[in-house]
């Protein structure tokens, strides 16, 4: 990443190659991750499994969530640093999801329709495990690998682009794949992807900061960092509600087969919403640092309502038109899409500066949890708002003009409620680059906290 003029370029800490591969983990990741995020609903409906069902059995998984993730967070703060707090775990991920993936596809067709039920309901929780295995450490493992704010933030760009390139070629491939090979078949030929750039990163991360105490902090300190940390679930929870009705990604090939005649508009629509995230996220860190990276996040979630707004009341009916405005409302969502994983590392800062604790497994398990809890819970609106307009499962069913309709209204305008819904909570998060910066200073021992309260407004001077 070059430096912007008028400023000093990054000094990293990490190699070339702990970078690339550190891409190329989230490039395997996201392939497991969209093909059952956005791919699942179709395979089940097309076993004839009903959108009502397929809606309660995201809900089931958000209950689970709500166990596994915390615990999991907290048994990586209570794990030995010495040992390596947060690779033996990534290491430890890369087979789980490949496996889980695979297993949700291998649903054999010839069992009853409750059979499907049961065996969806216990794939995909056991894959919902694996990928909270897969999610949580890595995104920990930057406040391990580098102090630098900088260069953590040209980390997690980093992996959003190699995650955004993964997701794009799921997102292109499998409506050309599925059709042709069959589901098992192309879940198994991916999970082969998946794992081949999933796994160098294993041998050349390097956790170089750890944390200064050598016992593992206590339940209590667990709690006491996040009773203190009330920006973390500021942000979070203004995440969660964005996300909780953007129905879009959820309803594009419902909308591609339904409204715009066939399946393989699926790919172009796909692709012309993830393009806009592989070309910007090696923009973004020069982007954060010129107009801040909160006003920067900001700025997106207004860009994607306005242009919401103008795909709605211009219609779809005119193609080259909607596939332009769908371009620009792309612009927005991307932004959003590879920004919101940054506001963690300095909420962890943040969180450590005020309580004197650190719990990074605890945050990021926190992280992952609210990503799983926003993407499954929007899924589940956007099938339940499937049944609710009339939606007919199975291959070859005609829908009904309200029906078409309603599609057509969970694609393009019902996604801006959440984010309307967020902008107030994000006005309360008062944690910039530069407050963040001086408190990893302080937290690394690098500078007393009387000299970071020289540097921080009255709002960050803890006792």
């Amino acid at each position: 990443m070059a430096a912007q003029a008028g400023n000093p370029p990054i000094a990293f800490q990490t190699s070339k190659a702990e970078r690339t591969a550190y891409g190329f983990y989230f490039f395997g990741q996201n392939v497991f991750y969209i093909l059952v995020l956005n791919f699942l609903q179709i395979f089940l409906t097309d076993q004839g499994i009903t959108a009502a069902a397929v809606a309660t059995i995201f809900l089931v998984a958000k209950v689970w969530d709500a166990v596994n993730d915390p615990l999991f967070g907290v048994i990586i703060d209570r794990s030995k640093p010495k040992s390596g707090k947060f690779l033996p775990w990534v290491r430890g991920s890369v087979l789980p999801i490949a496996i889980t993936t695979v297993m949700i596809f291998a649903m054999p067709a010839s069992m009853s329709l409750g059979a499907k039920i049961a065996w969806t309901v216990i794939a995909y929780l056991l894959w919902d495990l694996a990928y909270t295995l897969c999610d949580a450490p890595v995104f920990a493992l930057t406040t391990a690998m580098t102090e630098n704010i900088q260069e953590r933030t040209v980390l997690i760009s980093i992996g959003r682009l190699g995650g955004m390139l993964g997701a794009m070629i799921i997102a292109l491939g499998v409506p050309m794949l599925y059709p042709n090979l069959g589901w098992l078949p192309t879940a198994i030929g991916l999970a082969i992807v998946g794992v081949a750039t999933m796994f160098p990163i294993t041998g050349l991360a390097k956790e170089r900061i750890l944390s200064r105490k050598e016992e593992a902090p206590s339940l209590d300190a667990i709690w006491k960092y996040l009773k203190g940390n009330k920006y973390l679930f500021i942000f979070y929870a203004s995440m969660v509600i964005y996300f909780l009705t953007n129905s879009a990604f959820t309803i594009t090939p419902f909308f591609a087969v339904n409204n715009l005649g066939g399946a393989e508009a699926a790919t172009a629509l796909l692709g012309i919403t993830i393009l806009p995230m592989v070309l910007l996220a090696g923009f973004v860190p020069a982007l954060s640092k010129r107009f801040g990276k909160f006003n920067l996040y900001v700025f997106s979630v207004i860009w994607y309502i306005v242009f919401s707004l103008i795909i709605y009341f211009a219609g779809y009916e005119n193609y080259p038109l909607f596939m332009v405005l769908l371009l620009l409302r792309s612009i927005g969502a991307a932004l959003t899409g590879i920004m919101m994983f940054m506001f963690t590392p300095d909420c962890v800062e943040y969180g450590t500066f005020k309580t004197g604790e650190r719990a990074e497994g605890i945050t990021f398990s926190l992280q992952t949890f609210a990503t799983k809890l926003m993407n499954g819970l929007s899924a589940s609106i956007a099938m339940a708002g499937l049944a609710y307009f009339g939606f007919m499962e199975g291959t070859g069913a005609v829908q009904s003009a309200e029906t078409l309709n309603g599609i057509w209204f969970m694609y393009s305008i019902f996604p801006i409620l959440g984010a309307l819904l967020s902008l107030p909570l994000l006005r309360m998060f008062k944690l910039r680059d530069n407050h963040v910066q001086v408190m990893a200073q302080a937290n690394n021992g690098e500078i007393t906290r009387e000299e970071a309260f020289k540097l921080l407004p009255e709002e960050f001077h803890f006792k």
